[in-house]
């Protein structure tokens, strides 16, 4: 029996944390359990369904476990550990750097304003925290002469030799270090407090104040104060950033979006606060690959909101996480005050989190663009059409299939690409189709199979998506043709023009509705590989019938070929034409001209019947 058996035959069926080690006693993996018990001989059962997991037992030696009173402090025990040990099986939320805070020190007579990346229990005021330094402190600044607050590390110093800054000279600072200046403490809080209410995002309550303090000093002939509140007034407008009002029950407010790709997913955070959007943060999850959405929600939220001190009061998402009522208490136990967990299915709660989530998928773009040395951005239908299909990753080339052919004649198939929903068409190809006979399903398997050769030898790039115009026999000679080349798994999708029907493997018939975006981008490519094959249906047939009744006349090449029909225009023009006139206008020999006009003489005129359309093979859809 190994060390793991051991240990989890002798667990308690209690809350705790368990860890999975390897030999040399590196922690492989971080759970938290309601039962320690039955939750870790899940593991050892057999039965995991995740390759993640199976290779995670296939390396652990050893098992650790911590015993706790509820499943809520096992919540945040695990939280705690996984940001300490960083175990490469768990769903890890990366660049978890230290967000810079605006520090004010409310505990002192005169309140230092300051930016730190370290939050202590000092009983100062922390704000934050911020995703980009740069924007904060260029904020610091231009509200400075609204707030003129002390900044100074050597307050003291300057206390003791009365002797005040540059910042006190050029007005950004009131000087508090200074007699001269005469600040009042109780006026250096007001202005204190009104920093928070701004930074809070709670600028239109400070607007209110100021405006009445004006007022108020006004009606008391106190022009010089007025006009102060006059000028704070005229800069905080200029400050304020235009955002639109997005309240939300008048809570402070997190938006939080969930976008995945391959084994990566990300989180983006919209920050709400007094009825704005005062910021946002992009967070990147790893080993996202097998794991559901409820199970990334709850680690993307335990990782992101457990370290911290300061919590909003409602995180409005699009689905509960696994485990929402232990997250729950957990955040609010953080928190000191409860937290909701939201999760709307309409209105503008929703088209916020709709938001969130272009905002993740937009973090992926960009990780997975510097990765591959490309500048590319998903169109908002190709982002809606990996949701609609369930792929892993969205499909941003796409290549269509498209068979035309007039019954046993001139049988052609078009393939055209989209990149990013637009068109690309250098990797456009045609061919012509060997296969004799309208076998639509053999004509597809053809072309798949004569076009995914030239991919698998590099020729051309590989697809995300393919997709077949044709129902499911269409779909299933595509699968058979790749299964016979591919080295590679590749979505394959099929749209019947009918009832513009997505067929998929495995899967029952889809019908989206016709707004859809992710439709409409499905229609733009099968409409133009249709588009594409007809014109080359056009072309090769009427190359065939233009050629068909003088070709076989000896002595007829290309060149004397081109003679005779610009000297005449069609084959119909030079029937009855003498042999002598032939052999004038074409400038060829008499004798040729006299064997083209016995050869046109016995064939009747509508031997090779008029040229006509190309038709469309019925399909079953």
């Amino acid at each position: 029996m190994s060390t793991v058996s051991e240990k989890a035959h002798n667990l308690p069926p209690t809350p705790g944390v368990y860890l999975f080690k390897d030999a040399t006693g590196r922690v492989l993996y971080v759970g938290k359990a309601k039962s320690l018990a039955q939750r870790v001989r899940h593991y050892l059962g057999g039965e995991l369904d995740e390759p993640r997991l199976r290779e995670l037992m296939s390396r652990a030696a050893d098992l650790d476990t911590v015993l706790t009173d509820t499943e809520v402090e096992a919540l945040l025990l695990e939280s705690t550990l996984v940001r300490q040990h960083r175990p490469p099986y768990n769903i890890l939320l990366k660049d978890d750097k230290s967000f810079p805070y605006v520090r004010v020190s409310v505990q002192e007579e005169f309140p230092r304003v300051s930016v730190t990346r370290h939050v202590r229990n000092d009983g100062a005021r922390y704000l934050g925290p911020y995703t980009d330094v740069k924007l904060l402190r260029r904020t610091l600044r231009e509200i400075r002469p609204i707030f003129p607050l002390r900044s100074c590390r050597n307050f003291e110093d300057y206390r003791r030799a009365d002797r005040p800054c540059l910042y006190y000279h050029i007005r950004r600072c009131l000087g508090p270090c200074t007699r001269r200046a005469g600040v009042d403490p109780e006026d250096y809080r007001r202005r204190v407090e009104a920093l928070l209410l701004f930074l809070s995002g709670r600028d239109a309550e400070l607007t209110e104040r100021l405006r009445a303090e004006m007022e108020q000093a006004a009606a008391a002939r106190r022009y010089e104060r007025a006009a102060e509140r006059r000028d704070q007034l005229e800069l905080l407008q200029r400050a304020r950033v235009p955002q639109k009002v997005v309240r939300i029950g008048g809570l402070d407010t997190d938006v939080l979006g969930l976008a995945r790709s391959n084994q990566r997913a990300a989180i983006a955070v919209l920050v709400q606060r007094g009825g704005r959007v005062v910021g946002k943060e992009s967070r990147i999850l790893d080993h996202a690959r097998e794991p559901g959405e409820a199970e990334l929600l709850e680690s993307a939220l335990s990782q992101h909101y457990l370290p911290r001190r300061e919590l909003p009061r409602r995180i409005v998402l699009a689905a509960l996480p696994a485990g929402a009522s232990v997250l729950t208490e957990a955040l609010a136990r953080r928190a000191g005050h409860p937290v909701e967990l939201a999760a709307p299915t309409r209105g503008r709660e929703r088209r916020l989190v709709a938001a969130a989530e272009r905002n993740a998928a937009h973090a992926l773009e960009d990780l997975a663009a510097r990765a591959a040395g490309r500048r590319a951005r998903h169109a908002p239908e190709i982002l809606e059409l990996q949701r609609v299909l369930g792929l892993s990753d969205p499909p941003f080339r796409i290549v269509c299939f498209d068979i035309s052919n007039l019954g046993p004649e001139g049988a052609v198939a078009a393939i055209v690409a989209s990149e990013g929903g637009r068109p690309r068409r250098g990797l456009y190809r045609r061919m012509r189709i060997r296969r004799p006979g309208p076998d639509d399903f053999a004509m597809i398997a053809e072309a798949v199979t004569r076009y995914w050769t030239r991919v698998e030898s590099g020729e051309l790039p590989r697809p995300d998506l393919v997709l077949v115009d044709g129902g499911a026999g269409q779909l299933s000679a595509a699968r058979q043709a790749l299964d016979a080349v591919a080295t590679r798994p590749v979505a394959l999708l099929g749209l019947a023009k009918r009832e513009e029907t997505l067929v998929r493997e495995g899967a029952p018939p889809l019908t989206l509705p016709r707004r859809s975006a992710a439709l409409r981008a499905l229609q733009r490519v099968r409409d133009e590989a249709h588009r594409f094959g007809i014109s080359y249906h056009r072309l090769v047939r009427g190359r065939s019938r233009l050629a068909s009744e003088i070709d076989g006349v000896s002595g007829v090449g290309p060149a004397r070929r081109r003679a005779l029909l610009a000297a005449f225009g069609s084959v119909a023009a030079m029937r009855g034409v003498p042999a002598d006139e032939i052999a004038r206008r074409a400038g060829i020999p008499p004798a040729l001209a006299l064997r083209i006009a016995a050869h046109l003489a016995a064939r009747p005129a509508n031997a090779a019947g008029a040229p006509g359309e190309p038709r469309r093979v019925r399909r079953p859809a």
